[in-house]
């Protein structure tokens, strides 16, 4: 029966679901006010992202420019036919394309994003206009412009310019942050290196429509990729090329600049490579062809490459010893063709000697005896003293990656690497330049250029300027003045009329005759590898310096040879090509 403990159990159980019907309702709505209140714009977005898709599309890169605006890097348009899966089918818009172009196509077609393919690469202009013309009845196909970077200087420039090239994973993850993906092209070496964060330029996009079964609906919205700065070099175009076929068939570097200012004419390295090749992308084979090739293409020698400089180097010892009061235009030293020091026999490259020699003749002559004796005097600490305050194994901070320095051998070296003492031999080896001593093209070419500013050190330099992408300069690249060596100027008179003499009378006789006064000095390098490499530097004209040059001619012989004949050819060309453009 029904009675009143039963009503109240009921009463208890429609309490307790009312309860919890209650709860239910509360949850319920405060889940509803959190994910539409809280969390509605966050659901909105990632409809929105279901919904729209962006495809970014490739930045143009900025030019790359010599100094007389002589296009040496641009990006050059490409076309590509891109077909939105959703809006057709496939196979239909395939066989119209066919017909249109005259030509089968390949599939499979690749992807290039959600529901994109792309159906034809490397489009010539003449199929872009059959495709444009006939556009609306090719529902979803669209041509599309995409740069490829194209390099008309080639070879003689491939070092100073460098190439671009697909970005890595380690790149990729240092860049990401700046808004690199994985396509992208990135600079590899050189100015396209050295200056990505001004070549790189804004990127593009396709923001598409999908369906829910992520199929093309249609193009929302789309924005051009553009470029942002282009880049002025301070190369000469015409100097360039010239010095690169004044190398001929063999290796070395050359280089050409102002001493005042730090700008370079011409800074070359032979062998060297296409870069096109390189941009456009290499098979393994041809990568391991090119990279492990003896003869090194892709070492960039004025500024990577290390060599002994020889006879060079005698203008460092010559330096030290009349700064320092160990010798002037009065003391004479006798060459008999050698010098006997401990038991050993020193030879000079003259078998009869050279006599009675001063200072000046020993540098136009290249006396080794007088340069042993000199060295011995000095001491090993003292010379590599002198060296680096010329410049020899300090960083120039020049606007290029990948530069290296000299190796300087010392005392403490020779004990801690070789386990051996420093003997006289070492320092009678490293006063002409021999021994352990290696040096760069650039570091060599920056100690004759000090000689010619007498101790103003500028900072050597390839890029003149930077533009904005209406071509109006927003950089200019000013001589920036490091360093000034205070020296007597006896010792810098020293040195530069010993330099004159090197040709007037001594080893540089290959540059006689020329039409401008040149201060210049020969080396030749020993080679444990092979024939002796070949040094010649100086400065023009030598009373008031306006150029400075280095030629190296790997296993070229002797200065006085092959090395001093190219840059008589050099400065030929200048005093012919450059002086009269400048007078005019």
């Amino acid at each position: 029966m029904w009675d009143d403990e039963m009503q109240e159990r009921v009463n208890q159980r429609i309490t307790y679901l009312s309860r919890l019907f209650l709860v239910i309702l509360l949850v319920l709505t405060l889940r509803f006010w959190y994910l539409s209140i809280l969390r509605g714009d966050w659901y909105k977005q990632k409809s929105e992202q279901n919904r729209v898709r962006v495809l970014s599309l490739a930045p143009i890169r900025g030019s790359i420019y010599d100094r007389d605006n002589q296009v040496l890097a641009e990006d050059i348009p490409h076309f590509r036919l891109i077909f939105e899966k959703g809006v057709a089918e496939t196979e239909e818009i395939e066989e119209r394309v066919e017909r249109i172009l005259g030509r089968e196509l390949s599939p499979p077609f690749p992807e290039r994003g959600v529901g994109e393919i792309i159906l034809a690469d490397q489009l010539s202009l003449e199929e872009v206009i059959k495709i444009e013309e006939v556009q609306n009845k090719l529902p979803g196909v669209m041509v599309e412009s995409y740069p490829v970077r194209h390099y008309p200087g080639g070879e003689p420039f491939a070092h100073v310019v460098g190439y671009v090239g697909k970005i890595n994973a380690e790149e990729l993850k240092l860049l990401h942050s700046e808004g690199y993906e994985m396509e992208d092209r990135i600079g590899k070496t050189g100015v396209e290196l050295e200056y990505e964060s001004f070549l790189r330029g804004e990127k593009g996009y396709r923001r598409i429509e999908v369906n829910a079964l992520g199929k093309v609906v249609r193009v929302l919205d789309y924005r051009h990729p553009c470029f942002k700065n282009s880049i002025v070099l301070t190369l000469d175009q015409e100097l360039q090329k010239y010095s690169y076929e004044l190398l001929g068939n063999r290796n070395g570097a050359i280089i050409v600049g102002d001493p005042y200012t730090g700008e370079l004419f011409a800074l070359v390295s032979k062998p060297s490579f296409n870069p096109q090749l390189l941009s456009r992308g290499m098979s393994t084979e041809e990568w391991n062809a090119l990279s492990q090739n003896q003869n090194r293409p892709l070492t960039n020698r004025p500024l990577q490459a290390l060599y002994p400089p020889g006879s060079l180097f005698k203008l460092v010892i010559a330096t030290g010893a009349v700064e320092e009061g160990l010798t002037d235009r009065n003391r004479k030293i006798f060459c008999p063709g050698f010098l006997d020091y401990n038991e050993w026999r020193y030879p000079c490259w003259r078998r009869g000697g050279h006599g009675s020699v001063g200072i000046e003749k020993a540098i136009a002559q290249s006396c080794n005896v007088t340069f042993y004796t000199l060295g011995l005097e000095l001491g090993a600490d003292r010379i590599v003293n002198w060296a680096r305050k010329l410049g020899v194994g300090q960083p120039s901070g020049i606007d290029l990656p990948g530069e290296k320095t000299a190796f300087l051998p010392t005392q403490e070296w020779k004990e801690r690497q070789l386990k051996e003492m420093w003997y006289p031999g070492d320092t009678i080896n490293l006063s002409i330049g021999q021994g352990y001593l290696l040096v760069t093209p650039l570091e060599m070419y920056r100690v004759v250029s000090n000689i010619a500013t007498r101790g103003e050190v500028y900072k050597p330099h390839v890029v003149k300027e930077i533009l904005n992408s209406k071509g109006e300069v927003i950089k200019k690249i000013n001589p920036v003045l490091q360093n000034k060596i205070e020296l007597k100027d006896e010792t810098w008179d020293t040195l530069v009329r010993g330099m004159e003499e090197v040709v007037n009378s001594g080893t540089g006789w290959a540059c006689r005759g020329l039409p401008v006064k040149l201060a210049a000095k020969t080396g030749t390098a020993q080679n444990p590898q092979g024939e002796d490499h070949s040094w010649f530097a100086g400065f023009f004209p030598s009373s008031h310096p306006q150029v400075s040059f280095l030629v190296l001619i790997e296993h070229g012989g002797d200065g006085s040879g092959e090395a001093a004949q190219v840059a008589k050819k050099l400065v030929e060309w200048w005093e012919k090509e450059r002086k009269v453009k400048s007078e005019k």
